[in-house]
């Protein structure tokens, strides 16, 4: 092994160093925007031909105007290289992330070198695409011998207008990225605050499942108990039907959020233990669309609410359920709907408990765009029963998560 290797390639550390200081400085000026460009653009052509303007306001009438328009054409290099190298320089300057107390240095010492390449850089161009140029044309020569005054000195005054202009500019360019940054952290902790509301309110409706369920079950095994002394095929019909429900409910105490093809089968399996313990009522129907299944849906929700609905399963409850989940798109934005249907209905309104709670649910979730209705309602014939009869009718509307997600 030829241990002298590392110490050849010593000296190419710097030369690796500064080509890829110079890519990333490259690519740092690539990345500049075409907006970021005209608007360069456009602040160069109004100052040349501010520049041109008192030129021209303060010329000697003795001067003729062809002897200005170099001076015009060399006004016009100046502020394109101006604008041009303090453009660049704040592209450089601005690259990385580097501590906000060290910006203002950077941005500093990038304008002072663009200042100083503009010094060196502008009078060879005007010399190379204009040509020398007469001082006595712009200052007038009466007692004044212009040719021991140094070029430099000729040229402070564009280099002054440079360094106080592109300052000014600097500053408006970091306060508005200053500005940029503050909105995004205050969205991004909006966002983690609603995320964050969010989850405390799915574990909230979990725990409260856990309240719910037990009721339930007692009652479901006494009525169980009470078939199998009557009619030992129709208790086991029923127990079948109440170990199919729990199978659906237990696995949803341990998340946090649900879909509404996850809640509406649950409320399925609910339905057919109640149907079961009450001779077959209430009739149930139950119909989301298939591009609903998936949606997000917070769990705990429905199953209250149906079960407020239909009198919680006792004997007096409902005769007829349906259910009807759908997408909605109403003035460009996705929407999920959900209506339920109960007959014979319950007294029903919008201050009724139930319903409040869970409307304040949603909208705690999903904004004022969330929305829970609850009315009386005639209905004519059909699953819930002949004509004329009266159901209760709740309807929710929420936004479609996933749609915004698939449109991002």
């Amino acid at each position: 092994m030829n241990t002298a290797t590392p110490d050849v390639l010593v000296p190419l550390r710097p030369v690796r160093a500064v080509r890829a200081t110079l890519i990333a400085w490259g690519d740092a000026i690539r990345s500049l925007p075409i907006s970021a460009w005209k608007w360069a653009g456009l602040i160069g052509l109004f100052g040349t031909t501010l520049q041109c303007a008192l030129i021209l306001g303060e010329a000697q009438p003795s001067v003729p105007l062809s002897a200005l328009l170099p001076v015009c054409g060399a006004a016009g290099i100046c502020w394109g290289a101006q604008v041009t190298l303090g453009l660049c320089a704040w592209a450089i300057a601005d690259r990385s992330g580097v501590a906000t107390e060290r910006r203002a240095g950077r941005l500093a010492i990038a304008l002072t070198v663009a200042v100083l390449l503009q010094a060196i850089l502008s009078p060879t161009l005007v010399s190379l695409l204009v040509g020398h140029l007469d001082p006595c044309v712009v200052h007038g020569c009466e007692d004044k011998d212009w040719s021991k005054v140094p070029a430099w000195l000729m040229d402070a005054e564009s280099s002054g207008h440079m360094l106080m202009f592109g300052a000014l500019v600097f500053a408006w360019l970091e306060a508005n990225r200053s500005n940029r940054e503050i909105e995004q952290r205050l969205l991004t902790s909006q966002q983690e605050r609603a995320r964050l509301k969010r989850s405390a309110f799915d574990a909230r409706l979990t725990a409260m499942r856990a309240q719910v369920d037990p009721q339930f079950l007692f009652e479901s095994l006494a009525d169980v108990q009470a078939a199998y002394a009557i009619d030992t095929a129709k208790g086991a019909s029923t127990l079948d039907l109440l170990i199919a429900y729990l199978r659906t409910a237990l696995p949803r105490l341990r998340t946090e959020g649900s879909t509404i093809g996850a809640e509406t089968e649950l409320i399925d399996a609910w339905l057919a233990v109640v149907a079961a313990r009450r001779d077959g009522l209430p009739a149930r129907h139950v119909d989301v669309d298939p591009d609903c299944l998936q949606a997000p849906f917070p769990a705990t929700v429905l199953l209250p609410l149906v079960q407020w609905a239909t009198g919680d399963g006792g004997q007096a409850g409902s005769e007829a359920v349906s259910l009807r989940a759908q997408r909605l798109r109403q003035a460009g934005a996705a929407r999920l709907t959900l209506q339920l249907s109960t007959a014979p209905g319950r007294p029903c309104g919008d201050d009724e408990p139930e319903p409040r709670r869970i409307r304040e649910r949603l909208q705690a979730m999903y904004g004022e765009a969330a929305s829970l209705t609850c009315r009386r309602e005639v209905l004519g014939d059909g699953l819930l029963g002949k004509g004329g009869a009266a159901a209760t009718v709740i309807t929710l509307f929420w936004p479609d998560e996933s749609a915004e997600r698939n449109r991002r």
